[in-house]
């Protein structure tokens, strides 16, 4: 049997608190996916965008696996903590693909071309970021006993269930 993962709250909570050019980015992202589709938008930022929310999504999840979740007694993991890892594995993937689709398509002069298709892409990546960020407030609300704000603007994946 393995170590279970158990939530390291003082340092999740002060991960969540800090990179704040990473909620910057995904603030962008989210203005972006909700506003009417401009393909010149994405020819411009796209790219660029993709590739620091790529960087910055590895360095917050790696931080948050190494000091937010650390390993715990012998047992099983909490549900929604394997459900965060996971969440962290598969957005990362997304993004990482995603940024390398919209780089070789920039490159290839097709951009503009594929515009929409990486856009819904954009949409759906930014869901599940929001979905994640909503699972994690509700891990450390749990923790605590309190409601814990999201760290987008008010608005930003109101979309999203209420941490409880």
């Amino acid at each position: 049997m393995k170590a279970s993962k158990v939530l390291n709250l003082a340092f999740l909570q002060e991960l969540k608190e800090s990179h704040s050019s990473l909620w910057e980015d995904i603030n962008v992202l989210g203005s972006y996916v909700q506003e009417p589709f401009c393909p010149d938008w994405l020819e411009q930022n796209g790219g660029s965008l993709l590739r620091r929310l790529r960087d910055g999504l590895c360095s917050q999840y790696r931080l948050e696996e190494t000091y937010g979740y650390v390993d715990g007694p012998i047992g099983r993991t909490d549900s929604d903590i394997e459900k965060a890892i996971d969440q962290h594995l598969r957005i990362v993937l997304q993004c990482v693909a995603l940024s390398e689709q919209c780089d070789d398509l920039e490159y290839a002069g097709r951009l503009r071309s594929e515009s929409t298709p990486i856009w819904r892409q954009m949409r759906f990546m930014y869901d599940a970021i929001l979905e994640h960020e909503a699972l994690e407030r509700r891990i450390i609300s749990r923790a605590l006993g309190l409601q814990i704000p999201s760290p987008l603007p008010a608005g930003m994946g109101s979309n999203q269930p209420a941490a409880t």
